[in-house]
Order: structure tokens, then sequence, then C-alpha cells
């Protein structure tokens, strides 16, 4: 064997043990993260999701696992059919365009109300065509308009949540100026004013 040869061979063993050390290197290193990743697994699966220090006292909030609930809304059933909603929105809609949702709520329960006082017909159709009880059924707006999309959410606003501040309100009419009477201000107890509305129901009898 020549010289160059044995060099050679002596090349080769360095590189062999170099090639061992590394792997075995690598080898520990691994089955270190492996034994770190197991423990951190097992303490997250029997330790609570996160501590806090409440007056230095440790104490520990679960997980949220529940979803969140809302509380039932509990509706009005008006009790009409489909043509006495359209009715009741379409005069909302004649009487009360420019007003908000709540502006036309309080002239569909205006409505309402009076066919369950007794003192009116006691049909959506009898209340609307009543003879003078409404301006817009009298001058023809009435048959003019159509129910908006806000007109059929006022309606959705007392139907689907119950939704009901008119106080027994059976009459409104535009607010009045200062210092203007009207048969309203005059022959009726005033409720309270919204938008451009006030509304009104029947004085109390007095007692002789």
């Amino acid at each position: 064997m020549t010289i160059r040869e044995r060099r050679r061979r002596r090349r080769r063993r360095r590189l062999i043990k170099r090639l061992s050390a590394a792997g075995l290197i690598l080898f520990a290193v691994g089955a270190a993260t492996l034994a770190i990743l197991a423990a951190t697994s097992r303490q997250e699966a029997t330790e609570p999701p996160f501590t806090r220090t409440v007056e230095g006292i440790p104490t520990t909030s679960p997980k949220a696992t529940t979803e969140p609930t809302t509380e039932p809304q509990s509706g009005r059933d008006l009790g009409w059919s489909a043509s006495e909603e359209y009715m009741a929105a379409q005069m909302a809609m004649a009487e009360a365009e420019g007003e908000d949702t709540e502006g036309k709520a309080l002239v569909i329960l205006v409505i309402y109300n009076r066919t369950r006082s007794g003192k009116f017909p006691d049909t959506v159709k009898g209340v609307i065509s009543q003879r003078n009880a409404f301006t817009s059924y009298s001058n023809g707006r009435y048959d003019r308009v159509e129910p908006d999309i806000d007109c059929w959410a006022a309606l959705d606003l007392i139907q689907e949540t119950g939704w009901d501040e008119s106080q027994g309100a059976l009459y409104f009419e535009r607010t009045p100026e200062d210092g203007e009477s009207t048969w309203h201000s005059r022959n009726l107890e005033r409720l309270f004013i919204h938008g451009n509305h006030t509304f009104y129901t029947e004085k109390e009898a007095k007692d002789p």
C-alpha cells in the first residue's frame, strides 16, 4: 500500500467519524425536541387556559364554551290579514311619509287602537274609510301612494318586537303652531309629540 492510499483511507475514516457524530447530535436534538413538545402538550391538557391574580390570589378563568344567547323578543299579533296589513302600511305612507320609522309605527298603532276601542269601527278598512277620520283618505292621497320599505319596517317593529309607545292614542294631527287652536287641541287630551305630529286621546268624562 502506497503512502497516498494510506492518506486517502485516513481521510475517509475521519469523514465517517464526523458524519456519525453529526448524525448522533441531530438525533439527540430531535429526540429532545419531541420530548419537550410532548411535555408541553400534557401540561396544556391538564392546566386551565389561563390564570389571573385577584388581590394576590390566583384564580382560574375557564375557556368560553357557551355561544352568545339573545333574549327572545315578545312580538304583538295584531290579528290582521295580509290585506289589512297593507292598508295600514299604506295609511302610514299617506300620513307620515316624512316621519321616521317610529312615527310611521305610531300611525299604524292609532289605527289598531281604534279597532280595539269600541268607539270606532273594529276593522282596519272601517277605521280608515270612516268619514273625516284621515285627511289623506278624504283628499285621495291614500289611493295614490304605496307603502315603502320603511312603512313595512314600522309594521315589523310592532309585530316582531311588540313596540308600542302610542300611550293608547286614538287621534293625531300635524303639530299646531304656538297659539294655534284646532279641533283636536280644543276637544281632546294631548298625550305627546313625535316628529311633526301631536297625538291625542279622548278626555275623561268628569263627574257631575
